[in-house]
């Protein structure tokens, strides 16, 4: 797997602060915890990946690898935080960062080697380190490897949940209005579905996405949830 390059490292930068700005114009300067985000959205990946001993549960890398790519929102929010909300110098912070051929990680005095961890290890780990305020972009990087996901597909994963994240702001997910489910089926799903019937390297790719959910959206009414 490849570092991340400057150019990519740019282009999530830039569609974070519009996804956050949307949000809140002022998220910058609002201190909002992002590595508890990070937390949670590794949790819930776990759950997904099925870890019970006890009980068979069914394994959805699809939805893992959308909780990769939240996870990567949230440690890009904190990179932003910590550059002040300096576009440039959090894409170089990121590039510096990036090493996918991490090895071994030391957390809380023990080493743990990568090549040994399987995935619910390396989502235990990020967990670790964002419940202890750390960012760790390399570890994130390898389990995006363990995961199926090398930068190029996580940069097309994150610029298409950015345009469902546009949408749900749009339509009322702050104020609790916006359904997720559709049919019986979470929106993240429905967003998979409307990627592949187009080209994500059009220029108007995400416009097209766009469009293409409020379609998908109304037709469903009143009945999302049915």
């Amino acid at each position: 797997m490849k570092k991340i390059s400057y150019e990519q490292a740019s282009a999530v930068m830039k569609l974070l602060a519009v996804r956050n700005g949307t949000a809140n114009a002022n998220w910058v300067i609002s201190d909002y915890p992002h590595m508890r985000g990070v937390l949670v959205e590794a949790v819930e990946a776990l759950d997904y990946y099925g870890w019970k001993w006890w009980s068979k549960q069914p394994r959805d890398f699809t939805q893992v690898q959308l909780k990769l790519v939240d996870i990567l929102h949230f440690t890009l929010s904190h990179i932003l935080n910590e550059c002040d909300g300096n576009l440039d110098a959090a894409a170089i912070t990121l590039v510096k960062r990036s090493d996918p051929e991490l090895s071994s990680c030391r957390f809380d005095g023990r080493e743990y080697v990568i090549s040994k961890c399987d995935i619910p290890q390396l989502l235990e780990l990020i967990a670790a380190f964002a419940a202890s305020r750390r960012n760790n972009v390399p570890l994130l990087e390898v389990t995006f490897h363990a995961s199926g996901l090398n930068w190029d597909k996580a940069v097309n994963l994150y610029t298409s949940k950015h345009v469902l994240c546009i949408f749900r702001q749009n339509n009322g997910y702050k104020e609790g209005r916006y359904t997720k489910i559709w049919r019986g089926k979470e929106d993240n799903i429905h967003l998979l579905e409307l990627v592949c019937s187009l080209d994500s390297a059009a220029s108007d790719f995400q416009l097209q996405l766009y469009q293409r959910l409020e379609e998908r959206y109304a037709s469903l009414s009143p009945t999302l949830a049915g």
